[in-house]
């Protein structure tokens, strides 16, 4: 039996006939995905992939079961499969004998039975929440105003949190007036502080090189590596990772704030569709945005932690994010894989309020027709708009997928989460990528919230998104792991890592050449996806305002010349004017650390799980 052709028949359309009433009580149904042998000329063996079953059904059956992939009523499955399937036009009652066959023999899963697979999950309290942790680095002023909201938040909440400050500053004025607003804080708050700078951080990497010193080379990289210019949030990620290993974690940025907002139509309920489609409001200044939405009553704190670690199944049998069966409609089963009960939730997500999140506007130029209406409303508000400066960006309906884009608000670290790249932007999206592929089957949890983020200055963005499209190191590594990467079989996450790291090896093992045309691939790769998307969107918009079409074309123009230009494939946090040979030698480099660091890490994080909170105790 081959276990490589999938069925997909899709015989056409056909003639529609008569569309079918729909009765909005009647139950949906979908067929069950799977892989086909043929037995004779009129016969073939289908086996189902989710269980392994197998069954015996003549090609027309497997026709029907076609045409009946999406969830539907039975009355609209018999009319399409009348109307697509040749010689079937009047055989109404031998269709739907057909159907309540299949039906019975678990080919076809109602909406009840799938919702009862994605609701049935072993019951498992989360390991405690360690800390939140709070990355910062040379913003005093920012840091202020994220220890003023939550300092509101905890005479609110009296929650009582330990919270860390992971101080990247190199500047000891900055260093010194953060441990000033931490004194100030915890003499408020009464809530137990960490301050960790760079002389507490020595001293735990130290502790850890001793105990682990095979690692000890990627251990300094992790935690300490810079670059001039060249961002290095990573850095402290990685700290909170060690120091949360076996615990759950909290993890806020210097330039985020409380409190949790909401939108004014947002809806309870987990929205089954993994490309449901984001929500983003443009706002005429900060303000505006930062008061946009309604303020969350309950502690947002454990809005998360309710979620964070728990599985899928124990949160869908609960109103706020119960799959409602109409929510199914037109979905097929291989498009829900994603969502069965025993699925563990090891990230939580939210969107923000306030600054936009990304350094380049590319995605503002994808909007759904109703959020570009207001993003191009009139040319004033949309040469405004394109710098996101004052934005809301998120999800109206809770929503479950494999991985994220954004910083994770709440971690799940009870079970080895991986570590990410120290330098360059983009840190986020690798690490939710290999968490991914660490943990097969595991979710990240996007809630229809926002937080505050309020930069420190006012970007301007569309400089970036009007040039050619340069996408930094950390989202070539992360869309090589979504793309090329073999399917992984080892359950170990460890083991998963090692091959990750392997992989990465064989391409910084490449000749110079090798190097380059890998680069040159993969640019050519994400320059053409840019310019199909972007056109697609152009063509779909043709009433749209002349300056939003002129920035399109440009955009579209600037991709076009850089895929036909000779020039070296540089990616976008590389130094420009940089060589060909240049470009080869950073890539080498660049991947092996990371290898490195991805081998050295199942120690690393198991050794600080040993520790447990003495380890962030000691520091």
């Amino acid at each position: 039996m081959s276990s490589q052709f999938n069925y997909q028949i899709n015989y056409g359309a056909g003639t529609p006939g008569a569309s079918p009433r729909i009765d909005p009580a009647a139950p949906l149904y979908a067929s069950e995905d799977g892989v086909v042998a043929s037995l004779s000329n009129n016969e073939c063996i289908f086996q189902v992939k989710r269980s392994g079953e197998t069954h015996v059904m003549t090609f027309q059956v497997l026709q029907a079961l076609d045409q009946s992939r999406e969830f539907r009523t039975l009355d609209e499955h018999v009319a399409r499969i009348m109307a697509t399937i040749p010689g079937l036009a009047s055989q109404r009652e031998g269709v739907v004998r057909v159907l309540e066959s299949l039906t019975r023999r678990g080919l076809l899963v109602s909406d009840s039975e799938f919702l009862k697979r994605v609701a049935g999950a072993a019951a498992a309290e989360p390991e405690p929440l360690r800390a939140v942790f709070i990355r910062a680095c040379e913003r005093p002023d920012r840091v202020e105003r994220l220890l003023a909201t939550l300092a509101d938040y905890e005479r609110r909440f009296r929650a009582n949190r330990h919270y860390v400050l992971l101080d990247d500053s190199t500047s000891r004025d900055a260093a010194n007036r953060h441990r000033d607003l931490l004194r100030e804080f915890a003499r408020a708050t009464g809530c137990k502080l960490t301050y960790i700078g760079a002389a507490e951080r020595q001293r735990l990497l130290d502790s850890l090189a001793r105990a682990v010193p095979q690692a000890a080379q990627s251990l300094a990289w992790l935690a300490g590596g810079s670059e001039p210019g060249r961002f290095g949030g990573g850095r402290s990620w990685n700290v909170a990772m060690l120091l949360s290993a076996g615990a759950r974690a909290i993890l806020l940025d210097d330039d985020h704030r409380l409190p949790l907002r909401r939108l004014e139509d947002m809806r309870e309920g987990l929205d089954p569709n993994p490309s449901a489609a984001s929500t983003t409001r443009f706002f005429r200044n900060i303000d505006n945005a930062l008061g946009a939405g309604e303020e969350v009553e309950e502690d947002p704190f454990e809005l998360h932690l309710d979620v964070v670690g728990r599985p899928l199944g124990a949160l869908t049998s609960s109103r706020r994010y119960a799959i409602e069966p109409a929510a199914l409609r037109g979905l097929t089963l291989s498009r829900l894989d994603h969502l069965h009960g025993g699925a563990p939730i090891r990230t939580t997500h939210h969107g923000s309020y306030g600054s936009a999140r990304s350094e380049s506007g590319l995605w503002l130029y994808h909007l759904s027709p109703e959020d570009r209406a207001e993003f191009t409303r009139d040319r004033d508000s949309y040469l405004r708009n394109v710098e996101g400066g004052s934005v809301w960006y998120g999800y109206r309906q809770a929503r479950a997928a494999g991985a994220g884009t954004f910083s994770p608000f709440a971690f799940d670290n009870s079970v080895m989460l991986p570590c990410t790249n120290p330098l360059g932007r983009g840190e986020d999206a690798l690490f939710s990528s290999v968490a991914e592929l660490c943990h097969d089957g595991a979710l990240m949890l996007e809630l229809p919230l926002a937080i505050g983020h309020v930069q420190e200055s006012q970007r301007k963005r569309s400089t970036q998104t009007l040039a050619a499209h340069a996408p930094r190191f950390n989202y070539f590594v992360t869309d090589f792991v979504r793309r090329q990467l073999p399917q992984f079989n080892a359950d170990d996450p460890a083991q998963r890592l090692r091959l990750l790291a392997a992989h990465l090896r064989d391409i910084g093992g490449a000749n110079e050449r090798g190097c380059l045309r890998q680069l040159q691939d993969y640019l050519a790769y994400s320059r053409a996806d840019l310019i199909e998307r972007l056109q697609n969107q152009y063509d779909g918009a043709p009433d749209a305002p002349v300056y939003w079409q002129a920035d399109v074309r440009t955009i579209i123009q600037e991709n076009g010349k850089a895929l036909i230009a000779k020039a070296p494939p540089r990616l976008g946090d590389w130094p420009e004017g940089i060589d060909e040979a240049a470009c080869a030698t950073r890539l080498r480099k660049e991947t092996t650390e990371l290898a490195g660091a991805y081998e050295a890490w199942p120690a690393l994080w198991s050794c600080a799980r040993d520790q447990g909170a003495r380890l962030l105790g000691a520091v």
